[in-house]
């Protein structure tokens, strides 16, 4: 049970790693590059059911692609993108709790 706790948290220390270089080269990088790290946020958290990070990084790269209005949407998700690394539920339901709170955040 401590080695599955141990890998999970390593797990999360090089998701938040990932978050904070693709935080820092948003703005620098190319929409394919920035797309292939948030993929490879994306991949990670799948391999280890992290949910809601994957359903954040699917949405963050959707908007991005979609983005008319520049960082504004991006750095909401990635914020959200920070909890969910750090969430511990890991269900659909605390996957779409988190998406709707980017969008009530869009409203505002």
């Amino acid at each position: 049970m401590q080695t599955q706790r141990d890998e999970m948290l390593m797990i999360r220390a090089e998701l938040c790693q990932r978050l904070e270089c693709l935080r820092s080269y948003s703005e620098r990088q190319g929409p394919r590059d920035f797309a292939r790290t948030v993929a490879g946020i994306s991949r990670l958290a799948a391999a280890y059911g992290l949910t809601p990070v994957v359903r954040l990084a699917e949405a963050l790269e959707r908007a991005a692609r979609a983005s008319t209005s520049g960082g504004r949407e991006t750095a909401l998700y990635l914020d959200r993108l920070q909890d969910a690394i750090g969430c511990t539920r890991v269900d659909d339901a605390a996957s779409e709790a988190m998406i709707a709170s980017v969008s009530v955040r869009f409203g505002a």
